[in-house]
């Protein structure tokens, strides 16, 4: 799940006037012309709770949803908007019976959804793809009869939800955030490919939903974006950032939380505006209404769910040092306190990580390097997911597996799976799977609990450059010149532009 962006704002002001007075001319000649987005592509995507509708087309639309009744529809009207698709033959997977679509005399395209069961849960929503084009999600719940699926040895499953990880990369658009040691290289580039990589680690492990606060080169307010991320329900937001320091020796990742006194004074402004604000506060259970309850009242119910955000964000952030400890350096083992804007949130566990320093030299081009930031995020996300295991929030699938006994490590086979299909949502050969469960032949069944092999950290590799040497590469990605010798099979410090290096991890 990807969140639509915002444009970037970046602008000439001569290019602006000229197009201004351009689209003038034409308007007062009669010569407007609307371009219509085209659908490309409907889809419908199979899940435990839900059946999903993917519409993808090759531009922004306008839209608006709503369900009617008796019979029981879904409604989608895309303004401006046209298909050569026809609905009527695309697979219909229950509850939805059937999808259609029209032409309407205000130029929009309705698509409709018949639906058998409940439709009040139903909802839509937009994502940005990377490439540019322009997602629409139609989410159509299942009732609780057609949602069980029964496992071996457990009891139904009912309506088990997602885990929704916020996933904030730093910076972007006009602001850079931190410049490296070199001039060039961008702290918002940089945060950018390694959110990208923590949302592609955790978007394939069942139970859980990562959102991108931006996916692109756009700048969004602090303010904005755990606003964002309250509005998707997240249970969990997640800054990525890089450091800077005037020395170029320091180094490290650190993890951040909110400090107590920010934590005391956002408390009391909460309060102190909570007549003029309609926000909830999501409580553990339900949402708070601050301005139901007199101030004393409305500041004991605030800060107790603030204590409880801080507290949580301090053992998610210890369990992901725990997690990325040997993948990187950690500049400070234990969590860390300080007053950040998007840190503030009362009802949300958040955390800030800086990820290195990028005007160290060594740590800089490893935190440039895709495989390194794979690998980091790998660990990010293992830590993320050692967390929720470890206190997973009531009614995920999560919390279903471990009341069941189902482990991190295994995998509930549901339907449309294959052992192929499996082996690459995990990174795993399908030999390796075969092994760690004892299989004969590639036939799996639904609701049979596959143990996956051991994880392991995601092999990295260096192309060399021109002017670099192996003790330099061994110094970046701070390991020692003989473990490097020793993985690559090098009989001597000599290598050519262009060869490929395995990195040793620890």
């Amino acid at each position: 799940m990807i969140l639509k962006k915002s444009s970037s704002g970046k602008s000439g002001l001569c290019l602006r006037g000229l197009l201004a007075a351009i689209v003038l001319v034409f308007h007062f000649c009669g010569m407007v012309f609307a371009t219509d987005a085209k659908i490309k592509e409907v889809r419908s995507e199979n899940f435990e709770d839900k059946v999903r509708i993917v519409i993808e087309l090759d531009e922004e639309v306008q839209f608006t949803f709503f369900t009617l009744s008796e019979p029981n529809r879904v409604v989608l009207d895309l303004k401006n908007a046209s298909s050569r698709i026809n609905f009527r033959e695309l697979q219909s997977i229950k509850p939805v019976k059937g999808l259609r679509s029209a032409l309407r005399e205000n130029g929009s395209l309705r698509v409709v959804l018949d639906v058998d069961g409940d439709i009040a849960a139903s909802k839509a929503f937009v994502a940005q793809s990377r490439k540019g084009n322009f997602t629409l999600f139609v989410d159509v719940p299942r009732s609780n009869e057609t949602a069980r699926i029964s496992y071996p040895g457990t009891e139904a499953d009912e309506s088990k939800r997602d885990v929704v990880v916020a996933i904030s990369a730093g910076h972007g658009g006009n602001d850079p955030g931190g410049i490296g040691y070199d001039g060039k290289l961008q702290e918002k580039d940089i945060t950018l490919d390694i959110a990208r990589q923590l949302y592609d680690y955790l978007e394939i492990l069942p139970g859980f939903s990562p959102i991108m606060i931006r996916d692109d080169d756009v700048y969004v307010k602090l303010q904005r974006r755990s606003q964002i991320a309250r509005e998707h329900r997240s249970d969990l937001f997640v800054a990525i950032h890089t450091d800077w320091y005037k020395s170029s020796l320091a180094n490290g990742l650190t993890i951040y939380a909110l400090s107590g006194d920010r934590a005391d004074r956002e408390n009391a402004r909460r309060v102190a505006e909570k007549e003029n604000s309609s926000d909830l506060i999501g409580g553990i259970g339900n949402d708070i209404q601050l301005d139901a309850w007199d101030d004393d009242v409305a500041l004991t119910l605030v800060s107790l769910q603030m204590s409880w955000s801080m507290e949580q964000s301090l053992e998610v952030g210890t369990h992901i040092l725990d997690s990325v400890n040997g993948i990187t350096k950690l500049r400070r083992d234990k969590v860390q306190q300080a007053s950040l804007e998007v840190l503030k949130s009362p009802d949300i566990p958040s955390i800030l990580i800086e990820a290195g320093y990028l005007t160290n030299p060594n740590e800089a081009r490893k935190l440039n390097s895709p495989s390194f930031q794979k690998s980091l995020a790998a660990g990010i996300g293992r830590g993320i997911r050692s967390y929720f295991y470890d206190k997973p929030p009531e009614g995920s699938l999560v919390a279903w597996q471990k009341k069941n006994g189902v482990a991190p490590s295994t995998y509930v086979v549901r339907r449309g799976d294959s052992l192929s299909l499996i082996a690459k949502r995990f990174g795993f050969s399908i030999g390796d799977i075969r092994v760690a469960n004892k299989l004969r032949t590639n036939l799996i069944q639904i609701g049979q609990v596959l143990h996956m092999p051991t994880i392991k950290l995601p092999t990295l590799k260096h192309k060399v450059s021109g002017g670099e040497t192996l003790s330099q590469i061994a110094q970046t990605y701070g390991v020692s010149l003989g473990l490097l010798r020793e993985k690559n099979a090098l009989q001597t410090d000599l290598i050519r532009v262009g060869q490929i290096l395995h990195i040793p991890q620890s």
